[in-house]
């Protein structure tokens, strides 16, 4: 039979691997979003991916929990690549509305 910290092992892995999943929609909905995705906090998911990037470095080298820490590599990527995508989307949309805030020269009305 499996002693407790076998199954709270296991359960760790499993809830954290389908987690990687649950970042899926907040993606896709940066891709999707015309205005910079700008209901995304890039500080909130920035630091979601430090804490994640921490938690790996503890569980590989303290640890030396090999499943523990790839599950939070796992959650460290997911959570850079939104935040990568957020920048990304927020510079062209900066981009792309920079020249409708700009006045017209004078004499060309």
């Amino acid at each position: 039979m499996p002693s407790t910290v076998d199954l709270v092992s296991w359960l760790f892995v499993v809830t954290n691997t389908f987690r990687l999943f649950a970042y899926l929609p907040q993606i896709m909905a940066a891709l999707r979003c015309p205005n910079g995705a700008s209901a995304i906090s890039r500080a909130t998911w920035s630091y979601f991916a430090v804490a994640h990037l921490t938690g790996h470095f503890y569980s590989r080298l303290v640890l030396h929990a090999p499943k523990m820490s790839a599950v939070l590599l796992g959650n460290f990527l997911a959570c850079s690549t939104l935040v990568a995508i957020v920048t990304w989307k927020r510079i062209r949309h900066r981009a792309a509305t920079a020249g409708e805030m700009r006045p017209a020269p004078l004499g060309a009305e």
